[in-house]
């Protein structure tokens, strides 16, 4: 290829500025090794996702075997996993092959590689004492596990939900990927018989509706935004002014730092991989709830500005 990886990896993003600094500096640009490796082979984006959960999954399995190598082997693997996380996104927007399905495709991928992550820590406690007791965690680390994978599954959802919505901003409207319920049932009405189309449409319609259902405040802006045929330029500048900083935060909420904590508690002595569920749910709960509270405040301030209403929506 003529261009250099710096340049494609600029090319292949979504939007510059806004990414965790390791996915920046560091992902991105093997992924984009693999990407034009996957791209001369004519592979898929779609097969690079799968790809990412298969291996993700395998590591997830090595984990729960408690050895340091076998430790070691699944880190790698969990991080190999997320190289291919970044080029399925990559191939997809420079071969310009997106499709619906990949999105949904690539959420799935994401909660199993997790999914096996937590089935492993939770085997490797199941025989190890309680903090501080004689007690063996036994069954009771499934319900705190649940409790936190639960947790961790709203912030993914956030982060995932901020990021698409400051593109959507910043393009005036014009690009992203940013859904929403009401636009995903007119596509499943064009399905009048059970289909795997439609079922996979009825589950990205549920996904959407939980992100929409915690920011009452955003739907307003957006629903004004509908109304008045597109995002005004100005809006669009008052707007990402003000996510940049927000929609930087939201990197906290994914993979990197709650895996890099993970990775730690794994390799230290005395069973400290139960830290990591109190690190989701007292560390990063807040940060996503603090998020929220910043673009929802937001969000009441432009409607009112630019839409005339005082953007109140009564919560």
């Amino acid at each position: 290829m003529a261009n250099s990886i710096k340049a494609d990896v600029k090319n292949a993003r979504k939007c510059e500025n806004i990414n965790d600094p390791i996915d920046t500096h560091v992902i991105d640009y093997i992924a984009m090794a693999f990407s034009r490796l996957f791209i001369k082979l004519h592979i898929i984006p779609n097969v690079v996702t799968v790809l990412s959960g298969i291996v993700g999954v395998a590591g997830g399995v090595l984990l729960c075997f408690g050895g340091l190598w076998t430790d070691i082997c699944g880190v790698t693997l969990i991080i190999l996993s997320a190289v291919f996380d970044a080029s399925d996104g990559q191939v997809a927007r420079l071969t310009k092959r997106y499709s619906n399905l990949g999105r949904t495709l690539d959420g799935f991928c994401d909660f199993l590689v997790y999914l096996s992550i937590y089935v492993a820590v939770c085997l490797r406690l199941f025989g190890a004492n309680v903090p501080f007791t004689q007690t063996k965690w036994g069954i009771w680390i499934i319900p705190v596990a649940m409790i936190s994978l639960f947790i961790f599954g709203a912030q993914a959802r956030t982060a995932d939900y901020f990021k698409n919505l400051h593109v959507y901003m910043l393009k005036c409207g014009n690009g992203g990927e940013l859904s929403r319920s009401a636009g995903i049932e007119e596509q499943m009405a064009q399905y009048k018989r059970f289909s795997f189309e439609r079922l996979r449409l009825a589950a990205y319609r549920s996904y959407t509706r939980l992100q929409e259902s915690k920011t009452p405040r955003t739907q307003k802006l957006l629903d004004a935004i509908a109304e008045n045929g597109g995002v005004p330029q100005e809006l669009s500048d008052a707007f990402v002014s003000s996510s940049t900083g927000y929609v930087k935060a939201t990197n906290l909420l994914t993979f990197n730092l709650r895996t890099i904590v993970l990775f730690v508690l794994l390799f230290l002595p005395g069973h400290l991989e139960w830290l990591y569920f109190p690190f989701v749910l007292f560390v990063l709960e807040p940060v996503r709830l603090v998020i929220i509270a910043k673009y929802e405040k937001l969000a009441e301030e432009l409607t009112g500005r630019f839409f005339g209403g005082s953007g109140n929506t009564g919560v």
